[in-house]
């Protein structure tokens, strides 16, 4: 019989909440761990069908490794909003290196290369103290193919505080 279509926010959620059932397991997350090396991806592979995951997807098995990397999360924002976070750190400006840096991850061309970035970013999320929306992060992955220019503006907006994420700023009329 065959499954019924799910969207990829569906599939985001069902996937994520499997994670989070596993969060205390010590030695999935270590097998989820290694997803993250070409190497070491078949260790990963069981358990995130375990999980409810398609192993032919790369996504899945890349936010099962982040999210075993580091399980820290939000509800809210996008990756953008998540690398602006790290980039600030104590409410100060953002640095030109993760300006560079962050810049480096708009510019991938397609899911893989998104996803080799991911994993230094997530690391720094770590060091930080920062959670990540995987929710988010995974539909946005899954989508990537044929929305990536899509996600890359609503991530830089995020970043950049740009149109409807900025705060509204008062507007200054020049007298004539």
């Amino acid at each position: 019989m065959n499954e019924p279509k799910r969207t990829p926010k569906e599939r985001a959620l069902q996937f994520v909440a499997a994670l989070r059932c596993a969060r205390n397991d010590r030695g999935k997350l270590a097998a989820l761990r290694r997803g993250l090396s070409p190497a070491t991806i078949m260790d990963a592979w069981p358990v995130v069908a375990g999980l409810g995951g398609d192993i032919g997807q790369p996504v899945f098995v890349v936010i099962a490794a982040l999210y075993a990397s580091h399980p820290r999360e939000t509800g809210t924002g996008n990756f953008g909003e998540t690398c602006r976070r790290i980039a600030q750190g104590d409410g100060k400006e953002i640095a030109d290196s993760f300006s560079r840096r962050f810049r480096r991850l708009l510019s991938c061309t397609d899911a893989e290369d998104v996803m080799g970035q991911l994993r230094s970013w997530v690391q720094l999320a770590a060091s930080k103290g920062v959670g990540v929306n995987y929710e988010s992060l995974f539909a946005d992955l899954w989508n990537w193919p044929w929305y990536a220019d899509e996600i890359k503006v609503k991530w830089a907006g995020a970043f950049w505080q740009s149109g409807a994420t900025a705060e509204p700023q008062p507007v200054i009329v020049a007298s004539v």
